[in-house]
């Protein structure tokens, strides 16, 4: 049992960690702010920036955070949980103040400040929320992640209403073209984001503070009282066998292997030689590449048959909010099943999701409102069912480094994103990039059937 001081300890610890990730959840507002910023550097820097390489920025991002993301997870292990995000946190918001500049300077330039440093921003404050959170409460990680991750989903809410707010209140719609060209809404663009930075900073100081890991006793106390997954590896060291609780119906008491066995607390060296970890990768380079391209893409695609500016950014809002809903209920669902038949939910959702997305032209708004906000409600249940997945599979004292091996995957599919939907976009159209889209899902069906059953 974990005492009242220490339980509010935990609340606390998972506060922050929701806090933090509000601010990170900023990258989901691209697809709403990259509307603005191509407009306005489309009019007023560079005729040659379009709605085709604009995407290159949210590439940029996502390749950054993926390839930095091992760094965060070393840097918690010497620096600690604050440190580590008090600097990841600094630099997410010193890139979105510094493109206040660049925006009026290159494409180059804003890749680097909106682009690069936002993403190893939040590589280095990503993780750190998760492992703490799971140290407080080990008997509801995946709850717990699902809490946490949902500030990041939930992120866009605001940052889009706030976009859209102070950039366009009169609900002014872009040109046939998709391009804003009004002078009172391209004026304000460059100021946009030391809104964004200044509000970010202040309640990422916040959540540093209240971040903070349980004490090393309340730590031993849970592991004699609780028990602990035993993870075997078979000798040639490929394959991972879970065991897991045996729970008779005469006892209250759950027995566990207590055989110490290398599997236990696997570090990234060892990590990326088990077979296990190169599923869970693929399967996370899949799920990425659509969730990348509706994030980046969805209100452009609506606006090329809904012509109010307002709805859209309403929608892609509310879409925020089912992102967070569901990661809360993905993980509690893997708590109460397993990782294989959540996340084999989840693509078999999204397959026919992405499949019949092109069918919303004919359905208007509503269809297209359902449609998004199923897809963002289903996608979400990536991001707390493979951090759950990697901290049982391969321990905790180096959960961060190794979810940071996961996102690796993203230095992959974050420019076959940009340079697929350069490539689709004009030849095929949106039909045709949702289509393709929706055949990588399956193959991420196709994965789960290769992990084992006890994860």
């Amino acid at each position: 049992m974990i005492c009242p001081a220490w339980r509010v300890g935990g609340v606390c610890a998972i506060v922050g960690g929701i806090l933090i990730h509000l601010t990170l959840g900023n990258l989901y507002s691209f697809g709403n702010m990259m509307t603005y910023m191509v407009s306005y550097m489309h009019q007023r820097v560079d005729p040659t920036i379009t709605y085709a390489n604009i995407l290159w920025v949210n590439s940029i991002t996502t390749m950054s955070q993926g390839f930095f993301m091992v760094l965060g997870g070393l840097l918690e292990k010497q620096a600690g949980p604050q440190l580590t995000c008090l600097l990841g946190c600094s630099i997410l918001s010193s890139g979105i103040i510094l493109t206040r500049y660049t925006v009026d300077v290159s494409l180059f330039a804003v890749l680097l400040t909106y682009g690069l440093l936002s993403g190893l921003g939040i590589s280095l404050a990503y993780t750190t929320p998760l492992s703490c959170g799971m140290q407080w409460f080990p008997r509801h990680k995946g709850l717990v992640n699902g809490l946490i991750v949902a500030g990041f989903g939930l992120g866009a809410l605001g940052s889009t209403t706030l976009q859209t707010m102070y950039l366009n209140p009169e609900n002014k719609p872009p040109q046939s073209d998709g391009y804003f060209v009004e002078a009172s809404i391209l004026n304000r663009v460059p100021s946009v984001f030391v809104l964004l930075g200044v509000i970010f900073l202040v309640m990422q100081v916040v959540g540093c503070f209240l971040l903070k890991k349980p004490p090393q006793n309340m730590v031993h106390c849970q592991q004699e009282s609780e028990g602990l997954l035993a993870e075997e590896v078979t000798s040639d060291g490929q394959e991972l066998h879970i065991n897991t609780p045996n729970i008779t119906p005469s006892s209250s008491t759950t027995s566990f292997t207590t055989t110490t066995s290398p599997c236990s607390n696997l570090k990234p060296r060892e990590v990326i030689k088990h077979r296990i970890f190169w599923r869970l990768w693929l399967i996370y380079f899949f799920n990425t590449i659509a969730i990348g391209y509706i994030n980046a893409m969805g209100k452009s695609f609506g606006q090329t048959f809904i012509k109010d500016d307002h709805f859209l950014a309403v929608i892609v809002s509310m879409a925020a909010v089912f992102n967070a809903g569901g990661r809360v209920v993905w993980g509690r669902l893997m708590d109460i099943t397993s990782f294989r038949v959540a996340m084999r939910m989840v693509t078999s959702i999204l397959t026919v999701l992405f499949a019949t997305m092109p069918l919303t032209v004919y359905l208007g708004k509503g269809g297209f409102t359902i449609w998004l906000w199923a897809i963002f409600f289903t996608f979400s249940g990536t991001f707390v069912l493979m951090p759950t997945a990697v901290e049982k599979t391969f321990g905790a004292d180096h959960y961060s480094a190794n979810y940071g091996l996961l996102f690796t995957s993203q230095t992959v599919s974050g420019p076959l994103i940009a340079l697929g939907n350069q490539l689709l976009l004009t030849t095929f159209g949106f039909i045709g990039c949702f289509e393709v889209v929706a055949v990588i899902i399956f193959l991420s069906i196709c994965m789960t059937f290769l992990i084992p059953e006890g994860i």
